[in-house]
């Protein structure tokens, strides 16, 4: 039995959009496979890996591309690995790791600097230099708890913030903006093309899992569009105390944020409110004025591996000037272990290889874990993943890479 990779073309995409629902436990409808097909897959980014005895596809991979946000500002080119599955018949073969060295090259050869991904296992990735670099929250509140004690919008403001429903077709055309908007100023996130918004906002019945159709509000202030949410209602009756369940919720001003969450925390016959994929600094905890009843249950987000490590580290900035010499050791990446010089100027780095001794030790996925800001070194010393050799040199790690707020990636691939 051999197990060759191969192209994905319009003639087997049916076969291995079915192969990777397969691989994850699930049928495909097949208008969610033409769905698929129209607005997010690039079959030039897919693969397949296929028994050659039985031509069947035992394995699915591939890539969505994105633009990746880093600290300061930048954006840099990022491939979003998913569909990756190995049928439960082929595993240990090979194909696995056969598929992540074909899409990592062949993003490499596009130009993407990072490749990004959420892990469906989380001990899955860091053997092929991810490191975890964005965490999040998924919340649960009774509503009659949400009392605020603190705000940004103080009682003598005279903000004109307010919210207004919109139905799906205004919120198709105004949503987009706003997250675009959020995106720039955020580390982490990752761009929404008009496909994957489509993707995003598609609301069959078949979808919803026994919840309404979407609802959408938008908050507004002086005229410009600064958050919206989308949400579904979940309950048995007229009278019945449901669950309000937040599927995305995005503010790009603090009074947006305090307006939209006072907005739904305000909500009448609602005895449970969900929202899944909280940024790991939201300030909501801080506004209550009884922040136990937020449950909140923190999860991996966003894995990242640096695949033009100098690239990516002279794209972001950086909170302290100086100079630091990074050594890294890598199994899986051989051509990239060895010392690179850091050197920062008024936020900006340049970056070589040297063949001076490291000042600190680390694998790339540790790299990547603290590139976005969201993970500090002092931890990963301390777990005895970052090795600091010289005096002074984990203080200055922690002082170049710390971020000024927590990085998020809104949108799940």
């Amino acid at each position: 039995m051999t197990i060759e990779l191969r192209s994905v073309t319009d003639d087997n995409f049916v076969e291995w959009r079915e192969a990777v629902r397969h691989g994850f436990g699930q049928q495909v409808h097949p208008d969610d496979i033409a769905r698929l097909r129209n607005d997010r897959a690039e079959l030039d980014r897919l693969v397949a890996a296929v028994d050659t005895g039985s031509e069947r596809i035992v394995g699915t991979g591939g890539a969505d591309s994105y633009s990746l946000a880093v600290p300061g500002g930048a954006t840099v080119p990022m491939a979003g690995v998913a569909y990756m599955t190995t049928s439960v018949t082929h595993r240990r073969q090979g194909a696995f790791s056969n598929m992540m060295t074909q899409i990592h090259d062949a993003a490499r050869d596009r130009g993407d600097i990072i490749s990004g991904l959420w892990a469906s296992q989380s001990h899955l990735y860091s053997r092929f230099d991810y490191g975890l670099a964005v965490n999040s929250y998924d919340w649960e509140i009774d509503p009659s708890f949400g009392a605020f004690t603190h705000s940004p919008i103080s009682p003598d403001d005279e903000s004109d913030a307010h919210v207004y429903f919109v139905d799906a077709d205004e919120a198709a055309a105004m949503l987009p903006g706003i997250y675009e908007q959020m995106h720039h100023d955020t580390a982490g996130s990752v761009d929404r093309n008009a496909g994957r918004w489509r993707y995003e906002l598609f609301d069959d019945e078949r979808v919803r899992g026994g919840a309404s159709a979407l609802f959408f509000a938008i908050c507004e202030e002086g005229g410009e569009q600064t958050g919206y949410v989308a949400y579904r209602m979940r309950r048995l009756g007229d009278s019945d105390m449901g669950t309000l369940e937040i599927v995305e919720q995005v503010s790009v001003t603090d009074t947006a944020h305090a307006t939209m969450w006072r907005f739904l925390l305000n909500f009448d016959l609602v005895g449970k409110i969900t929202a899944i994929n909280r940024p790991a600094d939201d300030p909501l905890w801080w506004m209550l004025s009884d922040p136990r009843r937020l449950n909140r249950i923190s999860h991996d987000a966003l894995w990242i591996r640096l695949l033009d490590i100098p690239k990516a580290l002279e794209a972001r900035t950086y909170n302290a000037n100086g100079r630091l010499k990074v050594g890294l050791v890598s199994e899986s990446q051989p051509a990239v272990a060895g010392t690179y010089v850091l050197d920062i100027d008024d936020s900006q780095a340049s970056v070589k290889k040297t063949t001076d001794k490291p000042d600190v030790v680390m694998t790339p996925a540790d790299l990547s874990a603290i590139y976005l800001g969201g993970v500090t070194p002092g931890p990963l010393v301390e777990a005895g993943r970052i090795d600091a050799i010289t005096t002074g040199s984990l203080a200055k790690l922690h002082g170049m890479f710390t971020t000024d707020s927590a990085p998020w990636c809104a949108h799940y691939f």
